[in-house]
């Protein structure tokens, strides 16, 4: 890439110091797109070839060098990850709407990325209000997309993540947020609550790698699942940020809860301000391990003014930045940046190679759909728009209409869960179908036999199989038994009456819970149901043809 403005040091804020600082992949001499073409990028001018004949793009037309950059990155990421004429439409629009108000908003060559932040971001909202009052939303389609791609990707440029909420949460036609909310697209859109989301969970679960990395993939699932926050909020986690109380009574769980850095608009520090949320123990102990995993390594960096010892960050660096650091700049240089935190998620999924039961095809995660994801799942629960605005940590509710707007589609995903052969694919059941007493671990103890009880109705009662603990079981019998690998269902009970006795009160058991995220998780359970179902069907079957 040409260097040709105040942007060509190397010193803090310019371009050449934060794509060393980051670790970012700059732009290359030459790549491949999507088509298969070759396409020249080692300059300003890019000669790219579409079907309606061959063009040139000007990225000299961008006056400063970050804004350039940032443009360029995401051509190059939509010229070879969807097509090329999808990244020069991309490259067109955001010319049209952005660059031709580069005088007019400030954005001069010599800013740096503070400056440059705000005065883009005046930039935008100010497109975007005349586009709404001239009826020309739909125009700003791509621009929206390239903000919004640069604050997850490489905010550090000069792109807010609080203002992508924002503008994310505008119903822009054409909006792959919108459309892919409301289309629940199987690459961008909310995973399926029923059987991608359990998959997932259930693989996180079961994941007991204590490799460093690993335990970066699942800290930062495992907080994405939670709160579907911005990797930029994770990013400047510290160690310290995630407290835990013990109970008083023996045998309960602690009480985790974790300290969220907000990073609102026009906040100097992104630790000045917090939200504490509580954090369910299954996930809080990927964070727990994480921790324990960082207390090998040291805090400390080299700056200019000599080493210095920092605060300790949750979500490290690979290896720590080997230049010289100003001492100002010290906080950042073991942090790992958003976009090494969004990548780490995809790393989850390819290191378990895992396959969407709906599509068949490689699953993509990503932040941005784990909160999708989240919100989606808290509407179905029944939160209200002033709850979920709060959750999310936005400042008003007109960004979160849009997830109101499916509250009617998202019923039929409980009723999917009616379908043994497919909740059998996500593995939810990990117990031993037994057929009686006498082939069951504990199954000679009366206080082992477990039997579920309607809560509607005392008087419906089924006997539902054995627990295999030999200590006090301290889970929440017996809609936890479902989901435990010591349970040992009967082959013969009645396990579809439970289901359906489940699906039926599920409305009244979330009004129970709605302000609770350490409650059951009924879907679990309700999916769990069905995958012993579905194996005792199976072990009915086998037993005919062996007999």
């Amino acid at each position: 890439m040409s260097i040709s403005n105040g942007q060509r040091g190397t010193g803090p804020g310019t371009l050449q110091h934060l794509i060393a600082h980051h670790g970012w992949m700059d732009i290359p001499d030459r790549v491949v797109t999507r088509e298969g073409h070759a396409l020249n990028t080692a300059g300003d001018q890019w000669r790219v070839y579409l079907p309606t004949g061959a063009k040139t793009l000007h990225f000299e037309r961008a006056q400063n060098d970050l804004l350039k950059w940032a443009l360029m990155r995401f051509v190059l990421q939509y010229t070879q990850s969807v097509s090329s004429m999808e990244g020069f439409n991309s490259y067109r629009d955001v010319g049209l709407n952005v660059l031709s108000r580069q005088q007019e908003f400030g954005i001069t060559p010599n800013i740096e990325p503070p400056e440059l932040r705000e005065r883009l971001r005046d930039l935008m909202q100010t497109i975007v209000v005349e586009a709404r009052e001239n009826r020309r939303l739909w125009a700003m389609y791509r621009p929206v997309r390239w903000y919004i791609w640069c604050a997850d990707n490489i905010p550090e440029v000069g792109f807010c993540p609080t203002y992508a909420n924002e503008l994310d949460g505008i119903p822009i036609p054409g909006n792959p947020k919108g459309e892919a909310v409301r289309a629940n697209d199987p690459e961008a859109g909310p995973l399926d609550r029923v059987y991608e989301l359990p998959l997932l969970r259930r693989v996180l679960d079961d994941d007991n790698s204590q490799q460093w990395e690993h335990l970066q993939q699942k800290a930062a699932l495992a907080l994405s699942l939670a709160f579907g926050r911005n990797p930029a909020n994770l990013v400047w986690l510290d160690e310290d940020d995630l407290s835990v109380e013990l109970q008083e009574v023996p045998g309960l769980d602690p009480f985790y809860t974790l300290r969220i850095p907000r990073i609102k608009k026009r906040q100097r520090n992104p630790r000045g301000d917090f939200k504490v949320e509580p954090l369910d123990e299954p996930l809080a102990k990927h964070v727990q391990a994480l921790v324990e995993a960082n207390q090998q390594a040291q805090a400390v960096v080299q700056t200019d003014e000599g080493v210095v010892e920092v605060e300790r960050p949750l979500f490290r660096r690979r290896r720590p930045q080997r230049a010289v650091v100003p001492i100002g700049n010290a906080d950042t240089a073991l942090r790992m940046d958003s976009s090494a935190m969004s990548a780490m998620l995809q790393r989850f999924v390819e290191r378990h190679e895992l396959v969407s039961p709906l599509t068949g095809e490689p699953m993509v995660i990503t932040a941005r759909r784990l909160r999708y994801t989240v919100a989606t799942a808290l509407v179905a629960e029944g939160i209200s728009r002033r709850e979920l605005a709060e959750f999310l940590d936005h400042t008003d509710t007109q960004h979160v209409e849009i997830y109101f707007d499916l509250k009617g589609e998202m019923v039929k995903y409980l009723d999917a869960a009616a379908e043994p052969h497919l909740a059998n694919l996500i593995g939810f059941f990990k117990g031993r179908v037994v057929q009686s007493d006498a082939d069951a671990v504990n199954g000679d103890r009366a206080d082992k036999h477990l039997s579920y009880v309607n809560d509607e109705d005392p008087r419906d009662q089924i006997a539902i199989g054995v627990c295999g603990e030999s200590a006090l079981c301290n889970l929440d019998p017996p809609y936890s038994c479902y989901l435990c690998p010591k349970f040992q269902p009967y082959e013969s009970a009645d396990h579809g009456h439970v289901k359906e006795c489940l699906l039926a009160s599920r409305k009244t058991r979330l009004q129970r819970y709605e302000n609770s995220r350490l409650g059951v998780q009924l879907d679990d359970v309700i999916m769990a149901v069905s995958s012993v179902i579905s194996a005792c069907s199976e072990k009915t079957a086998g037993g005919r043809r062996n007999g």
